[in-house]
């Protein structure tokens, strides 16, 4: 009778600690963040993508057309992920015009990662420049016998020239090529 409870109690503790095993397990794998490793064994690069990055994709579309789509990191899959938010099953039918996409790893001709830091980088030199901007042009404007046509000119020029500045400074055009030996693969952390 010893013997039967010894073994019962073993199967019980291994039962329990198999279910425990499982729930950790679970638990692990609900908070592992999923990510998209971008690799370049010939010239020993390592690029992490997750949830939240901005990302800049130059890819093939369905008909075979190269285009251009930059958003936000919302969802990695197997074999593709999505850039931007999708709401509802038909955004159309409902009016909203949110932009999102869905891309295939194997579509991808050419990316950059913008990290937040990069992002927020280049929203922070825009806002000084439109602000630093109107105070100037406020000052000469006042201060000046220019007429309206050249006021409107100079306020051209200056937006302008601050925009490719910063564009020069920062730009968000896709600059590591697959053709160059960029491996894509999504990884879970």
């Amino acid at each position: 009778m010893l013997t039967m409870c010894g073994r019962k109690f073993f199967t019980q503790t291994q039962k329990r600690v198999g279910l425990l095993m499982v729930f950790i397990l679970y638990a692990w794998m609900s908070f592992a963040q999923n990510k998209i490793l971008f690799l370049n064994p010939v010239q020993g690069k390592i690029i992490k993508a997750k949830e939240g990055d901005q990302l800049s994709v130059l890819y093939r579309g369905y008909l075979g057309q190269t285009e251009y789509f930059k958003n936000t990191l919302t969802e990695i899959k197997d074999s593709s992920f999505v850039l931007g938010i999708q709401f509802g099953l038909n955004p159309a039918a409902v009016g909203q015009t949110f932009q999102y996409k869905e891309i295939k790893y194997t579509d991808i001709v050419a990316f950059r990662r913008s990290s937040l830091g990069r992002t927020l980088l280049k929203s922070g030199l825009s806002l000084g420049a439109v602000i630093t901007s109107i105070l100037l042009l406020n000052r000469m404007y006042t201060q000046s016998e220019i007429s309206d046509f050249g006021k409107i000119g100079i306020s051209f020029g200056v937006g302008i020239g601050v925009n490719l500045l910063i564009n020069l400074a920062i730009p968000d055009k896709p600059k590591h090529k697959v053709s160059e030996g960029w491996q894509i693969n999504p990884i879970k952390e």
